[in-house]
């Protein structure tokens, strides 16, 4: 996967959430406190495993050549 595609999925997973947050108490009533904690799991897990991570493993290869 491409870094542009892995930043549109990150990104359309944080507007899905910010409209969660503005929304949310009037389509899902009471449960809607348990549903955005669930979305923010989702959203930052997302943002760490498509982002930072492949950050990550790419800086740990450049640093092991010489």
């Amino acid at each position: 996967m491409s870094a542009t595609r892995r930043k549109a999925v990150v990104a359309t997973l944080a507007v899905a959430y910010l409209l969660l947050l503005v929304f949310g108490g009037r389509l899902l009533g009471p449960s809607a406190a348990v549903v955005s904690m669930v979305g923010v799991f989702v959203v930052g897990f997302a943002w760490l495993w498509l982002l930072v991570a492949p950050w990550a493993t790419e800086g740990r290869d450049r640093r092991r050549e010489p």
